[in-house]
């Protein structure tokens, strides 16, 4: 039997409710009420403290689950991140259900999907059911202003980690330079939304391919360690009859609505929000002006409806796609909130758990690994591609400048763990902005 070198252990099989012999020689099933506490525990906080979209939602999990709990290595929690990419739905959120299903099976990644995406659901369904005290712009809110800076200076510490780890020479190097340079400018350029569905998985190929001609032509001294992907603990003919879930519910809601025309609001809520999660690539950013065109057009919520729902998304922790439940609920209160984000979370989520173990099976193959190194390098260069453009959009000040070091200083220096460092930079914000200190612009 393989040997998992994560924890050590021996894989006793791939497919629901298998599970692991430990150093000491018990069996922890996978999926058992240990496991399901052990994931619950685990994700809780990061429901409330997960600000800055989905670069620093990555960026929290890497501290999480690889520098403190150490469930994965660096080059598999890479690995997957370069997955969710390649995907199309929200790549924070189906990391989280994969990274949970590895350990707790589907149970686990269902009731770590509701612990990490609960509190800004409540706070957004609250807001659409009319609760003005929460629709105030994130500017306005004393008690949130640490929180953005506090998000940029733990994606900074997740990327130079990754970094070192992935881009160990020039060629990946330069690839993840070059993937930072390509984000920034065209988020920075008038170009056409559209192409950012095609922008992450384009520059993730083109990494693959590059690293693959160029180490078969110059190949590395060193060959790259042999590692372990990221075992969800379901058997590929499982993982098929997913796709075929998920391929069969976009047929059926399609032909539904094309057969019942607009007359149901559930079902055209439902249709709508899972055909944009079914083709959706790049997550939260990209996804906003597909969602204005189709839930502002036919009247649905009002332009201004929308941007203030898209503005309390943007305060609250938590995937972007939570908007969908802001939406859904001003169209048909929580059962429409309810609809909207099955509709936009759930084709994503269960395409990284059906893909996961067809991937275990191809990725040992001799073409993978140098394909890999290319990949991981793009991926990294998102990472840094976002400190750039976020410590641009939330470090405007003296005092979130001060957020980020305390932040950085914390993480880094005083080996406090994520949420803890999230929390201290928040409440060091919240001090500052509540005393007017520090508020003047750098």
């Amino acid at each position: 039997m393989p040997r998992d070198p994560e924890k050590g252990s021996m894989q006793v099989g791939s497919g629901p409710g298998y599970g692991s012999v430990g150093e000491e020689g018990t069996v922890r099933p996978v999926g058992g009420f240990a496991a399901i506490a052990e994931v619950a525990t685990s994700f809780a906080p990061l429901g409330f403290v997960a600000f800055g979209g989905p670069m620093a939602h990555i960026g929290l999990l890497q501290t999480v689950f690889v520098e403190e709990k150490k469930w994965m290595t660096d080059e598999t929690f890479m690995e997957l991140q370069a997955l969710g990419h390649s995907l199309p739905g929200p790549t924070s959120t189906q990391m989280v259900v994969a990274v949970a299903a590895s350990r707790g099976g589907l149970l686990g990644a269902f009731v770590a999907f509701c612990l990490w995406s609960l509190p800004a659901f409540i706070v957004l369904v609250s807001a659409a059911a009319g609760a003005n005290v929460l629709k105030a712009e994130m500017s306005e809110i004393w008690w949130l202003q640490g929180l953005p800076p506090a998000a940029v200076a733990l994606i900074f510490s997740a990327a130079y980690k990754m970094g070192n780890k992935s881009c160990n020479d020039n060629i990946t190097r330069f690839l993840g330079l070059m993937s930072s340079c390509v984000i920034v400018t065209l988020s920075s350029s008038d170009v056409p939304l559209h192409v950012f569905d095609f922008m992450y998985p384009g520059l993730l190929i083109a990494g693959g391919l590059t690293t693959l001609v160029w180490y078969s032509i110059f190949p590395k001294e060193n060959a790259p360690k042999k590692t372990s992907g990221l075992d969800v603990h379901l058997s590929a003919a499982f993982g098929g009859f997913l796709v075929l879930v998920w391929a069969g519910l976009f047929a059926f809601f399609s032909y539904s609505r094309f057969v019942l025309g607009n007359d149901d609001k559930f079902l055209t809520l439902t249709e709508t929000f899972y055909r944009i999660g079914s083709v959706i690539f790049g997550g939260g950013q990209v996804v906003l002006p597909m969602l204005l065109t189709q839930v502002v057009g036919p009247g649905w919520v009002t332009e201004e409806q929308f941007y203030s729902g898209m503005a309390l998304t943007q305060a609250c922790p938590g995937p972007l796609f939570n908007f969908s439940a802001y939406l859904g609920a001003v169209r048909a209160g929580i059962p429409g909130a309810l609809a909207a984000c099955f509709g936009l979370f759930f084709p994503g989520c269960i395409l990284i758990l059906a893909v996961s173990p067809f991937w275990l099976k191809i990725r040992d193959q001799p073409f993978i690994k140098p394909t890999l190194a290319g990949i991981n390098a793009a991926a990294v260069g998102f990472v840094f591609a976002a400190v750039v453009m976020l410590y641009g959009q939330t470090v405007h000040k003296g005092a979130d400048a001060v957020v980020v070091i305390v932040v950085a200083a914390t993480a880094g220096g005083f080996g406090f763990s994520a949420p803890a460092a999230i929390a201290t930079g928040g409440a060091m914000g919240a001090v500052l902005a509540l005393f007017e200190i520090g508020l003047n612009p750098m």
